[in-house]
């Protein structure tokens, strides 16, 4: 028999089972991950690495359109300011200069598609970056190198 008065000792504490609790939380974090996905529409976005353009026996007479994205999110093509409104995810300013460029490059190279430089600043969005990438997939634009933005 248990005196009222003797003190507890660690055996007649009460005690609580969390190994079950564990399992659960682990169970949980395999089920989000399995399930989750990107974007499809920013995750399918295919680039073509550096060196592609110097493959032997290809040759560019056409410049590549060198688009920037400053700090405040200002999007440029060829030193012209095209998108200066941050908060439209559609750039159709640009996707119609880009289109232009597209169809010159196309008459002048025929069988090749334009290439684009794209001088991106540290500073700015990634949301911002992926408006430009997804403009230029939509014009089927893969020939894609990205550059460090250079301060005048």
């Amino acid at each position: 028999m248990i005196k009222k008065n003797a003190p507890r000792t660690r055996d007649d504490s009460p005690g609580l089972d969390i190994s079950s609790l564990i399992d659960v939380s682990f169970l949980l974090l395999i089920y989000f991950l399995i399930t989750s996905t990107l974007d499809p529409r920013e995750g399918d976005i295919g680039l073509t690495m550096p060196g592609k353009y110097s493959e032997p026996g290809s040759t560019f007479d056409f410049d590549p359109a060198i688009i920037e994205i400053d700090s405040a999110g200002v999007v440029s093509l060829l030193s012209e300011v095209l998108e200066t409104n941050t908060d439209s995810r559609t750039l159709s300013v640009l996707e119609d200069r880009l289109r232009i460029y597209q169809e010159a490059a196309q008459l002048q190279n025929k069988d090749e598609n334009v290439r684009v430089e794209v001088h991106v600043d540290d500073a700015v969005s990634g949301q911002r970056f992926m408006d430009v990438m997804n403009c230029l997939a939509g014009l089927g634009i893969t020939k894609i190198s990205l550059a460090d933005f250079e301060r005048e």
